[in-house]
């Protein structure tokens, strides 16, 4: 009989991460990966431009990350503020690519990775990134 993986023994209603998405987003797709609870959401910026986000958290809601998977303005990769494929700047340590070593927690990283998509558009329209 083999040992079941970490994703079969976190019941993810029951986690504080878990907790901190619903109230950010009621109809979030939410579910846990190698022991990481995900949440993936579509946000549109003020002008109705539509972003694909994901957030990794540890299961407490202690440290979390945003990742952009959809930009309306294209390839991420290349965006300011962004780095490892698509992990969002959301502070000056916040360029892990794992929720375990970020610094910030799931209640900043939600409306920062919104903010984010916003601060975005208004570069791509301005050739200013906002503060």
């Amino acid at each position: 009989m083999s040992e079941p993986n970490s994703d079969e023994q976190i019941d993810v209603a029951s986690t504080a991460a878990f907790r901190v998405m619903r109230h950010h987003n009621p109809q979030g797709l939410i579910g846990v990966d190698n022991g990481v609870i995900c949440m993936i959401e579509d946000h549109t910026d003020p002008d109705g431009r539509m972003f694909r986000l994901e957030y990794q958290s540890t299961p407490d809601g202690q440290h979390a990350i945003a990742w952009c998977r959809y930009s309306h303005w294209g390839n991420v990769d290349s965006e300011r503020h962004i780095s490892n494929g698509g992990v969002i700047c959301v502070g000056p340590t916040a360029h892990t690519p794992t929720p375990a070593e970020s610094d910030y927690d799931l209640d900043y990283v939600v409306p920062k990775a919104r903010y984010w998509c916003t601060a975005i558009s208004v570069f791509h329209e301005t050739g200013h990134f906002p503060r």
